[in-house]
């Protein structure tokens, strides 16, 4: 996890232009919805979990990179994350009323990412809510929107863009979700129908 050692501090202001629109409506749906328990999975610099306690709601989070979790524990409204594999978490069964991911799925192996969103479904309470945010590359995605993806995913290189690869090949979320029993609840498009947020419900 330590390939973010180096670009964990630039990580939000480079994406913030990016981001900033899914990550407010990460926090129109938390307002909406009103849920008391949240866990962001693979939650990075914490930047979502610092704009919701903006917001007066608590929640936490777990990730791997030491980097990362660093830039998550600073700041006014410093997050509460801890290191944990979010494919082992140390969590009681339906513990969250919403368990949230945001592109962390494409950047692992097709095992992995399934064993992560097996993970989530675990801990989700009944009736519960799951919230991904990922790539969606289809006819409608704009050759802008799908090039530069492509591009910030040749970037990061390596494992990372195999993986990359591999989710897109296999079908992406629809795939990875296969026989997993959820309720699609709200579905969003950002960047040119580049990058999907999906609510689903625990039913």
């Amino acid at each position: 996890m330590e390939e973010y050692q180096y670009s964990a501090k630039i990580y939000d202001p480079i994406l913030f232009p990016f981001i900033r629109p899914i990550r407010n409506k990460v926090i129109s749906l938390v307002k909406k919805y009103q849920y008391k328990s949240i866990l962001d999975v693979c939650c990075g610099t914490g930047d979502q979990l610092k704009l919701l306690k903006e917001q007066g709601f608590e929640g936490e989070g777990i990730d791997l990179s030491d980097a990362m979790l660093r830039i998550a524990a600073k700041g006014e409204h410093a997050a509460d994350c801890i290191e944990q594999d979010a494919t082992q978490m140390h969590y009681e069964n339906a513990k969250f009323d919403l368990v949230m991911t945001a592109f962390s799925l494409h950047e692992k192996s097709h095992a992995s990412a399934r064993k992560i969103v097996e993970e989530m479904f675990r801990v989700t309470s009944e009736n519960g809510d799951i919230l991904i945010v990922d790539y969606e590359l289809s006819d409608r995605t704009s050759v802008l929107s799908k090039a530069l993806i492509y591009f910030i995913e040749w970037i990061a290189g390596g494992e990372h863009y195999r993986n990359f690869n591999s989710y897109i090949k296999k079908g992406g979320l629809p795939e990875l979700l296969s026989g997993i029993t959820l309720t699609e609840v709200e579905r969003h498009y950002f960047a040119q129908h580049g990058i999907v947020l999906v609510l689903f419900r625990k039913v």
